[in-house]
Order: C-alpha cells, then sequence, then structure tokens
C-alpha cells in the first residue's frame, strides 16, 4: 500500500490497537498525504487520530449513525492535528448541536487559503455562513439545513465555488445565494420535503432569472419522498441545454415515478441536452407498463451522443414488437449499426417482466444492440426480469 494514499477498511480492531501502541503517540503514516476511512462502528473511530499526520491534505470519513456521536471531539481536533487540510469529506452523520458546533469550528480554523472542499453532512452555525460564504479558493461544498446566511449577502460569495451539495426539508434560503455564485455549474439537491413540483418551480425561476441555467453542467435531484416526475417538470428541465449530467429520481417511491411520461416528454428532453453523459430518469424500473417505448431509447443514443450511463424505464413489449418486427422484415439481419449512435457502457432498465417468447433475450439483445452498438464489443450482457438473470 502506497503511503501517499491509504485506504482503512478490513482491518480488525485489535490490529488497530495494536498498530496505535507501537506508533507511541505519533503518526502511523508521518507522510500520508489522502485518507480514505470507512469503518462501521463506534470503536475504531477512536483510532483515526493515529492515521492524521501534519501532511495530510485529503481526509474522507463515512461512518454509521452510532460513530456519529464521537465525532464531534476528532472534528474539533482536525484543524490543529492537520493545518493546511484542503479537502474534508464527511458523510452519514446524525446530526446535533455538538456535531453542528465541532463542524463549524473545524471549517472556521480551516487555512482559507487552503480549503478547496468541505463536503461535511452537518448543518453549520450562523458564523461559520459568514466565514465560509468568503472562502476565496473553496470549489466544493455541502450545505444542510437550517441556513444561517449573513443578511444582507455580499455583492459575491462563493467566488471559487464550482460543485454545491444541498440538503435541505423545507428551507429555500439557500437559492438566494445562486445569483451570486459566479463559478457554479454543478448542482447536486437531496430533498426532505414533500412539495417537490413547488420547489422546482421556483428553482428554475431563480436559475433562469440570473441567467445560471445556461452555464448549468450537472444537475442532481433526489427526493427522500414521493413524487412523480411529470411532463411538465421534464419541459422546465430543458432550459438546461449544457448539462453533461442529469438525474431526476426517488428514493421511497411505491408506485411508477415515471408514469405519466410518453417518449414525446423524452425526445423534448434529449433534444435540449445534447451533451449529457449521464441520464437518470426516475428511481429503479419497476415491473409497471411504461409510456416510453424503443423510441425513446433510439432518440436518447441519437441526440445524446456522448452519453455514458443511462437509467430509464421503459415499456417491454412495445420494444420487443418493434424490434422484432424489423428483424422479420429485414429477412433476420440488421442493418450496422450508425457510428453517430451514443457509447453508453451502463444502462439500467431491469425489474421489468419481459414478454413470454422463447426468443425473447436474443430479441432483447438485438434491439439494444442496436442502438448502443459499443456492446458490441462486450462478451455478455445480462438482464435482470423480476429478479430472474438472463446471460445474452
Amino acid at each position: 500500500m502506497s503511503e501517499s494514499s491509504s485506504a482503512i477498511e478490513d482491518i480488525s480492531l485489535a490490529a488497530l490497537q495494536l498498530l496505535q501502541i507501537y506508533s507511541h503517540g505519533d503518526p502511523l503514516l508521518p507522510n500520508l498525504l489522502s485518507l480514505d476511512w470507512n469503518i462501521d462502528g463506534a470503536d475504531p473511530l477512536f483510532i483515526i487520530t493515529s492515521f492524521i499526520s501534519r501532511s495530510l491534505a485529503s481526509i474522507n470519513i463515512e461512518i454509521s449513525a452510532s460513530a456519529s456521536l464521537i465525532l464531534p471531539s476528532i472534528l474539533t481536533r482536525l484543524s490543529t492535528l492537520v493545518p493546511d487540510i484542503s479537502d474534508v469529506a464527511v458523510r452519514r452523520l446524525k446530526y446535533g448541536p455538538s456535531l453542528e458546533e465541532a463542524s463549524s469550528q473545524l471549517l472556521m480554523q480551516c487555512n482559507p487559503n487552503r480549503l478547496r472542499t468541505y463536503n461535511v453532512d452537518a448543518p453549520l452555525s450562523a458564523s461559520a455562513f459568514s466565514h465560509v460564504v468568503q472562502l476565496p479558493l473553496l470549489e466544493h461544498l455541502w450545505l444542510v439545513e437550517p441556513f444561517h446566511f449573513p443578511d444582507p449577502l455580499p455583492d459575491v460569495v462563493f467566488p471559487s465555488l464550482q460543485g454545491l451539495n444541498v440538503k435541505f426539508t423545507r428551507d429555500l434560503a439557500w437559492l438566494k445565494i445562486l445569483p451570486k455564485c459566479p463559478d457554479l455549474t454543478g448542482i447536486e439537491i437531496t430533498c426532505l420535503g414533500p412539495d417537490v413540483a413547488q420547489f422546482m418551480e421556483t428553482f428554475h425561476s431563480t436559475i433562469t432569472g440570473c441567467g445560471m441555467h445556461g452555464r448549468l453542467q450537472e444537475f442532481s435531484f433526489c427526493s427522500r419522498g414521493e413524487f412523480k416526475i411529470t411532463p411538465q417538470m421534464i419541459a422546465s428541465n430543458s432550459s438546461l441545454k449544457n448539462l453533461t449530467v442529469f438525474e431526476l429520481y426517488s428514493t421511497n417511491f411505491i408506485s411508477c415515478q415515471t408514469l405519466d411520461l410518453t417518449d414525446a416528454d423524452i425526445s423534448l428532453l434529449a433534444n435540449a441536452m445534447p451533451h449529457l453523459q449521464v441520464l437518470v430518469i426516475g428511481e429503479e424500473p419497476c415491473s409497471v407498463r411504461s409510456k416510453i417505448t424503443f423510441n425513446s431509447l433510439y432518440t436518447i443514443s441519437t441526440r445524446c451522443t456522448g452519453l455514458k450511463t443511462l437509467r430509464i424505464h421503459f415499456n417491454p413489449d412495445s420494444f420487443i414488437t418493434k424490434v422484432n418486427d424489423d428483424f422479420q422484415s429485414r429477412n433476420g439481419d440488421f442493418e450496422t449499426p450508425s457510428s453517430e449512435l451514443c457509447s453508453v457502457t451502463a444502462i439500467n432498465a431491469g425489474r421489468i417482466a419481459l414478454p413470454r417468447q422463447s426468443n425473447v433475450s436474443n430479441i432483447m439483445a438485438s434491439g439494444l444492440l442496436r442502438v448502443f452498438p459499443i456492446w458490441r464489443g462486450l462478451n455478455t450482457m445480462t438482464v435482470t426480469s423480476l429478479g430472474k438473470r438472463v446471460t445474452i
């Protein structure tokens, strides 16, 4: 393992404690530049300080909720142990007053001329908000409700910010910073509240009013509650013409999230966003018969030629019928796929009920190869239908 970068995983607690004893209080890896800590449980987290040295430039901590209780003391010490750290990421936290205080203190004590990433899943105090909006080199930031922005805001906030991750329930105060962020090109939103449609309307009104819609390159929206993706949502997002990443989904939706969408909606989206590399519409595809057909897959492939990853729910019946008819009309052969089609290498369209035909998997493969010709270089293709995996 290179000492410049270390991933701490699959190490027993006893082994970690033994290493700590032999370190005599000094860092175990004094020249370590990057630390990725991903160990469940509270006990191992006590030992993380043995791996933190003054040379550390980047730290990523992902822990269980139970370990959050002892994290504040570690965050408080981090800026003292690593005064010139540039990238801090801490995920999966359980919120509390002590965590907000520790995260705010760490942020305010980090060297403002070094800090570039502060992705800590915790709220910030009012004084920390007043501090963070002025950081000259900060490029990536997580914001967690409640938001205590200074009032009035300076004319320019987050002068170097490129990526913003926001977690909120109802407080939309963070929207007022968007017109004042000159370099912001990526927004990732986790919505814990119920009124997604109203938020979408307010969000697009804000970014269109300040001209941000023209420079936004990455937009991801995830809701923890139920919401249905409507044609109106697709139409409003079609103004984001320079996106390379577009994700719109819920992690808690029982019925079909894209039931109201048709090929016309997908065509509008694909034509509006020709630079897409990642497209996610809806949560994991379900068994409900979608109105989205084979035509939408072909439209996406021809319009978004740089696409690499796709998750969409389409109707397998219409897909199979279309491909089978074309196959029969060409006497069992297809034309060579166009080189102008996209080179997508990952598509999630599983958990769909395939028609009961003996050759359905071959038809599915043939149709997908027509739309995504780069798959011809793959050795196998696996289709999952309602839990049954079919390797082609």
